[in-house]
């Protein structure tokens, strides 16, 4: 098994999540007719994905907590269907 050492970034209740993507990376969300959801994207993007939802993860991160990922602000590759992660 391998070991992973990652950053992971606070949640601040003035604005949420603060990010902490990679500089490059790909990212895709596209959604078949079947109504199957498919997440695609290179290891720094698909790390990039990891580290936000070990982020909503943490302790103190309230109920209700999102991050709006989709293609407006290129978080996602241009085409994406946006997707949200959110703490329950």
């Amino acid at each position: 098994m391998a070991k992973v050492q990652l950053d992971i970034p606070s949640y601040d209740r003035g604005i949420g999540l603060v990010k902490a993507w990679p500089e490059n990376y790909r990212l895709m969300v596209t959604v078949g007719g079947d109504g199957k959801v498919s997440v695609v994207g290179d290891p720094a993007g698909l790390t990039g994905l990891a580290v936000q939802l070990l982020a909503l993860a943490q302790p103190g991160v309230p109920t209700g907590a999102c991050e709006d990922l989709d293609d407006f602000l290129l978080v996602l590759d241009e085409g994406s269907a946006p997707l949200r992660l959110e703490r329950s």
